[in-house]
């Protein structure tokens, strides 16, 4: 999307805000026509598509500008010294653009150690090594697939994968008043540990001869494009919603479940005050840094949610990378994320483990007699929730 589209949808956006903004004001303490109902939901979904088109179109000419300077600074690196610290600029520019520190960190360790290939794209005489802007860019393309690596969970890299023990927290610490001389109770908060190990997520990609040779410098591009979303995304699942078992043990699968609930045919006000209700079951400390994770039906219907006096609780983020928010708190849509689910929590206290370097490698042999060469993609790594106060899980349904 090029900056003349760009500006054409906010202004598109900007007339459906103003009409929607009419439509309430005409209706404002009385009940809406069906006509007018059907307007609202029609104009409601036309901002939503243009919040859509805006934030891709803004993050797409960022990712195009940082990219292809990045690429080009790589092309034809000359010294040892010069590329390190070309690699290590890099890396600053891939944190950037991904929002983790997982995929920073790993180049700019190779960076320090001066592991580094120039070209961009494979060369005859040494056919089994691909750029090393691949690595930091499909990474990057995993972080951004998936909600909880995006958005604040902690990720932690590690050299191989052996089992580590991480401590769970599932209970507080509390004080009380001792008089003097008294004794003073224990108290510890409670915990329990648990075994994070390394899933291997796996990818392979099979090309023509041809077309490698037909799309030379484009290459990189379409296995990053092709490659990253995959593992990014097959990770991102079991992050959400993995059993722990044969698989990371997801956030919604870990997290408690909330008291307040409502069915899915209730009202709008007994909906709107359940979510509200739900924030409130977690502590001051984990609220202030919290976000709702809903699938996208059950954004579309918090959308539609009004207070007392009729004013949208929903709020779109129009600034780029801002998310939407409900009643002031982020909400973030996936579509991992069952319908009949909705958390709320600070996703800081989410543990992703990288077990080693994201490998990419190469084979001739494979399918030699079709002409074809495949590229593997491999990418071992686990996660868990360290914190289960952090976090609630409210059930819609009917009934409920």
């Amino acid at each position: 999307m090029d900056a003349k589209t760009l500006s054409a949808n906010f202004e598109a956006r900007e007339r459906a805000t103003h009409e929607l903004r009419s439509l309430t004001d005409e209706f404002a303490g009385k009940d809406m026509t069906a006509e007018a109902r059907e307007k609202e939901t029609n104009l409601l979904t036309a901002i939503a598509d243009f919040d859509g088109r805006i934030k891709r179109g803004v993050d797409a000419l960022a990712a195009t500008e940082n990219v292809t300077s990045l690429m080009q600074g790589l092309k034809g690196t000359g010294s040892k010294r010069e590329a390190q610290d070309k690699l290590a600029d890099a890396s600053a520019q891939l944190r950037s653009l991904g929002g983790a520190d997982g995929f920073g960190k790993m180049l700019e360790f190779r960076a320090e150690t001066g592991d580094v290939e120039s070209r961009a794209v494979d060369r005859p005489g040494n056919p089994n090594v691909l750029s090393r802007t691949l690595y930091g860019q499909l990474l990057a393309q995993a972080v951004e697939r998936s909600t909880i690596m995006r958005n604040g969970a902690s990720i932690v890299t590690t050299s191989s994968g052996e089992p580590i023990d991480f401590t769970v927290v599932t209970g507080r610490a509390s004080a009380s008043i001792v008089g003097e001389n008294g004794n003073i109770p224990e108290s510890a908060p409670s915990t329990i540990q648990v075994s994070v190990g390394a899933y291997k997520y796996a990818y392979a990609s099979t090309v023509s001869s041809e077309f490698i040779a037909d799309q030379a410098l484009d290459l990189v591009g379409f296995l990053v494009g092709d490659a990253g979303p995959a593992i990014g995304d097959g990770m991102g699942r079991h992050f959400l919603t993995g059993t722990g078992t044969g698989q990371p043990k997801g956030i919604f699968t870990s997290a408690p479940a909330a008291t307040a609930a409502f069915a899915v045919d209730s009202a709008d006000g007994v909906v709107a005050d359940a979510l509200i209700d739900l924030s409130y079951e977690l502590t001051q400390s984990y609220r202030r840094d919290a976000k709702y994770v809903v699938a996208d039906k059950t954004a579309a219907l918090m959308r539609k949610l009004k207070d007392a006096n009729g004013q949208y609780l929903w709020a779109s983020g129009l600034v780029a990378g801002a998310p939407d928010t409900f009643n002031g708190k982020p909400v973030l849509t996936d579509d991992g994320v069952p319908e009949t689910k909705v958390l709320f929590g600070d996703l800081s206290k989410y543990r992703v483990r990288l077990a080693g370097p994201l490998r990419v490698e190469r084979s001739v042999d494979y399918k030699f007699l079709n002409d074809q060469v495949v590229y593997r993609f491999i990418q071992r790594a686990d996660g868990l929730l360290v914190d289960e106060r952090s976090a609630k899980v409210l059930t819609i349904g009917a009934g409920a």
